[in-house]
């Protein structure tokens, strides 16, 4: 058989996946033209194909050395380095091809995911996004984006670019991708369906099956996440971060922290993602306090926080340049006009309830009781109104100096807009008839627009002791955003704290028909049939028997609670939380005490 014969033969083996007839063709034909470059090239290709990636690498390296202008022999070892699991070697592969000019798919999704194993998330996003412009079908493309974006918790991104693959379509590695963006978009059910028909095809998957019991955890359903978790066998190779992770979580939950903590022995921290670190951290941290170790806990939080912050910076490196809470620099100067207070007359929704309060003063408690009223439904920790005022943001002419004429300068026509952008946003996460709750604590902070938007809507706001807001919320993973650098320490959360409850306490008042009902958290969880009362008389509603048993209502959900609460409303009403500051007060520095006590005060409390 001639060379060319041979030749056309390995390529027509090696299009149609015969990675093993292909290589076999190649070697016979590089007997004859050993220096043959097309043909190297494709023997790299196919002996990939059949996951020996080092050869591959071997050979897509020499290729790189004997042609170092061309950009396509660089994108090649890119490759092979990434399935090598050698990122770095990957990112420098993927930045020769750049300097050459590269700028096709290849090259871009190459670069972002080596970029985002390198945890260069942000210059991986631009790759990524300019690589889904040029294919915007392509389901690794796609899969690679929305990885990208979980990363870097742009949650609300993340469906759009999935929603409409079929599984069946993709690869097996493309099916657990796809699995695990659909639960961090939030697409619960949809995720569990997937993780279930993947380990029925391929029970020994393990991460995948890992990632599934995260998600079931997730989702308060403790008993078969750990079911799932004994199918994973406790071999060295299986011992990932991830399987500490899921096993910390769920033999924790079953109320066996020391055990827990045996998880973490041996552990080498440094060798990990930040991300993951922290979150190995924050779990420690939790299992310390269950077994009463409040020195612990504190050490293992310190660490938690530095690792979260490490991580946030690699995601978004300007933050560090910027006020973690800057916003609140937008601020009315005098009385809101009396033209704003008319309520709106359209045929969009009943305005809607506000659910707010600080971070950890007990909002998703009061949340659950009142998503199992009949006439309500929460929309959980949606940034949905600060979409909306992002778009306000954008109209020609509005002033970020000034609130008060940025808002008096919105015509009819405008706010209407802003109406109409609000429900159809909230629609994505909410569907029916009943009244609106909108529960996103820090929305205290835009009163303001809110109340422009909607001057119609209640308020309910929720109090806890300053000291045990603190105290939690420097004990809680918020993610990787920039908010969590405001709780980096107790001394910062209470700064944070006052700054927050300070802007609110001067601007509410500011607006004279704001209909504002107040819960305090330690009542609501005494029994709260009178507390529960008021402010169901407060919204013209009734109280139904089964607000009293939200937790029952919590464990059915198909959907989880998307704040770090998720296992406590859970279970039922437990004062326990009252005071647990006083058992971490030696960890309460004078200047975090002399911070807090004005509000302490003036919320009626006491130190």
């Amino acid at each position: 058989m001639d060379e060319v014969t041979v030749y056309r033969r390995a390529l027509a083996h090696l299009r149609a996946g015969e990675a093993g007839q292909a290589a076999a063709a190649l070697r016979l034909f590089l007997q004859h033209r050993p220096t043959d470059t097309a043909g190297r090239q494709m023997l790299a290709m196919a002996v990939a194909g059949q996951g020996d990636f080092l050869s591959a690498r071997v050979v897509f390296a020499e290729l790189a050395q004997e042609q170092p202008g061309l950009p396509d022999a660089w994108i090649n070892l890119g490759n092979a380095c990434l399935q090598c699991g050698d990122a770095t070697a990957a990112a420098h592969a993927f930045g020769r091809a750049q300097a050459l000019g590269s700028d096709d798919v290849a090259y871009l999704l190459g670069h972002g995911l080596a970029l985002q194993a390198t945890e260069q998330y942000s210059r991986a996003e631009r790759l990524l996004a300019r690589a889904l412009l040029h294919e915007p079908n392509a389901a690794d493309v796609r899969l690679a984006y929305a990885q990208c974006l979980a990363e870097l918790e742009r949650f609300d991104e993340i469906a759009p670019c999935i929603d409409d693959l079929d599984p069946a379509l993709l690869t097996l590695e493309q099916q657990c991708s796809l699995a695990w963006v659909r639960a961090q978009a939030g697409r619960d059910e949809q995720a569990l369906q997937l993780y279930q028909s993947i380990l029925q095809a391929q029970p020994q998957l393990h991460e995948a099956r890992l990632q599934l019991v995260v998600l079931l955890e997730r989702l308060n359903r403790v008993d078969e996440a750990a079911r799932q978790l004994q199918q994973v066998p406790v071999l060295q190779d299986s011992i990932t971060p991830m399987f500490r992770l899921a096993s910390m979580r769920v033999t924790r939950r079953q109320g066996n922290a020391a055990l827990a903590l045996s998880c973490m022995r041996g552990v080498c921290l440094q060798s990990m993602p930040q991300a993951m670190r922290a979150q190995l951290l924050f779990e420690t941290a939790k299992c310390h306090e269950q077994v009463g170790a409040a020195d612990a806990v504190m050490q293992s939080l310190a660490q938690a926080h530095a690792a979260a912050r490490v991580a946030l910076l690699q995601r978004h490196p300007q933050l560090c340049q910027r006020d973690p809470l800057g916003w609140l620099a937008q601020r009315l100067a005098s009385p809101a006009a009396q033209e704003w207070c008319t309520p709106a007359v359209d045929a969009l929704p009943r305005d809607p309830v506000f659910l707010v309060g600080f971070p950890r003063s007990g909002t998703t408690l009061l949340e659950r009781m009142l998503d199992a009223h009949g006439q309500l439904q929460v929309m959980d920790e949606r940034p949905v109104l600060e979409q909306v005022i992002s778009l306000l943001q954008q109209i020609p002419g509005w002033d970020p100096d000034s609130l008060d004429r940025a808002l008096a300068g919105l015509s009819t026509a405008q706010l209407g807009l802003a109406r109409s952008a609000y429900w159809q946003r909230a629609r994505r996460h909410v569907a029916g008839s009943a009244r609106l709750v909108d529960k996103y604590p820090l929305s205290m902070t835009r009163v303001a627009h809110a109340a422009r938007l909607f001057p119609a809507a209640d308020w309910l706001l929720m109090l806890r002791h300053p000291c045990d807001v603190v105290l939690s919320c420097y004990m809680q993973a918020f993610g990787i955003n920039g908010g969590a650098l405001a709780f980096e320490s107790l001394e910062a959360t209470a700064m944070a704290y006052a700054r927050v409850m300070q802007w609110w306490e001067q601007q509410h008042v500011l607006w004279p028909t704001l209909r504002l009902h107040v819960v305090r958290y330690e009542d609501l969880v005494q029994p709260p049939q009178a507390v529960l009362a008021s402010l169901m008389a407060f919204l013209q509603l009734a109280v139904e028997p089964s607000q009293l048993q939200f937790h029952k209502a919590v464990r059915e959900r198909s959907r989880r609670i998307t704040t770090p609460s998720y296992a406590q409303v859970a279970q039922p009403l437990n004062p326990g939380a009252i005071d647990r500051w006083k058992r971490y007060r030696a960890h309460f520095s004078t200047q975090t005490l002399t911070v807090l006590e004005p509000w302490v005060r003036r919320y009626g409390y006491e130190l």
